[in-house]
């Protein structure tokens, strides 16, 4: 009998029909989040057939309209019995994890960044483990890297993580690589500054640099740094974001693996607020008021060379549209103005 190679199995005719018709279940931890409601939505229009399960921590009465055709269930990283019971109840093919303190709040609480970022993710893969999901994909940040100092930034670069928030992700890196194996396969990604609009004016990331500089010109029709402007960023659009996501979803994958993921494009702040302001005038017709830039520390900063080759190896080609991020994310900002 003819033998088919499948997701890693060999399978006979019958069994690769079923497994075709199979509808693949993807669980996303921090689903209403920034970058988890970005990837979801993306998921979902490449491939409706996806069943696709949103996590949130917090008990929810109502939820955005965007979420309507998704699942959202309840889970809390710090509590291994709702990590269990979420994983069992929705029994997913592949898990992408990106709840996660962010970095405001792991400086604020360095012990309940390692609780959730650290052991949140510990106790996720052992369920994951339990249950036989077949991928595992983790988000981690490029800040585990340290100071780049200007060097060229490969995954075989060393780490020197200072952060609580990179110290706990580079931690749970380390355990999502010794959990790879006996039917569940891992990847990391060491996200670099991801910009973009989000699913709905709620999402608390109106802090990042893009989205603080699209809600200043919308709301005060003003932009002000608080520094010289002159620090590099390696940016890259949550459009290409969710794809790189969906990459590996429908792809077999290397165990095991590790990619940046980059958008190789390093600007400075002032540079990106210059392209905030122009996309500002072209949509509104109108210029801004003030441009102001706080004061010159006197350093020379490096340019952000941020290598992707592993990941383009792969296939997989950037396509993020800046302008249309920033004109999504002005205009999800006149609901501050409203």
């Amino acid at each position: 009998m003819k033998k088919y190679l499948i997701n890693g199995n060999y399978l006979s005719g019958n069994e690769r029909s079923r497994e075709k018709t199979k509808t693949m279940r993807l669980l996303i931890t921090g689903g209403l989040g920034y970058i988890g409601g970005r990837v979801a939505a993306y998921c979902k229009k490449e491939n409706p057939e996806l069943e696709i399960i949103l996590t949130t921590r917090k008990k929810r009465k109502y939820f955005p309209k965007w979420t309507t055709g998704f699942r959202v269930s309840r889970l809390e990283l710090l509590d291994e019995r709702s990590i269990t019971e979420c994983i069992a109840g929705s029994d997913p093919d592949c898990i992408i994890h990106l709840a996660a303190v962010n970095e405001i709040d792991s400086e604020a609480d360095p012990d309940l960044a390692r609780e959730v970022n650290f052991h949140g993710t510990e106790k996720l893969l052992r369920a994951a483990s339990i249950k036989n999901v077949k991928k595992f994909i983790y988000f981690s940040t490029f800040h585990v890297y340290g100071a780049h100092n200007g060097r060229v930034i490969t995954e075989e670069s060393s780490v020197h993580p200072k952060h609580p928030y990179s110290v706990t992700h580079l931690a749970a890196e380390k355990a999502v690589k010794t959990f790879n194996g006996n039917g569940m396969k891992t990847l990391i990604f060491r996200l670099s500054n991801s910009y973009g609009y989000p699913m709905d004016e709620f999402i608390n990331r109106w802090t990042l640099v893009v989205n603080d500089l699209c809600r200043q010109a919308v709301v005060t029709g003003r932009i002000v740094l608080k520094s010289s402007g002159r620090q590099y960023r390696d940016f890259i659009a949550l459009h290409d974001v969710a794809r790189a996501v969906y990459h590996f979803v429908e792809t077999d994958i290397e165990t095991n693996e590790l990619y940046n993921l980059g958008g190789e494009s390093s600007m400075t702040i002032r540079e990106m607020a210059s392209a905030v302001a122009e996309t500002y005038e072209k949509q509104y017709g109108k210029k801004i008021k003030d441009f102001c830039i706080g004061k010159d520390t006197g350093k020379d900063p490096k340019e952000v060379i941020y290598n992707i080759e592993k990941l383009k190896n792969t296939g997989f080609i950037l396509k993020g549209n800046m302008v249309n991020e920033i004109e999504k994310t002005l205009t999800l900002c006149e609901s501050f103005v409203k």
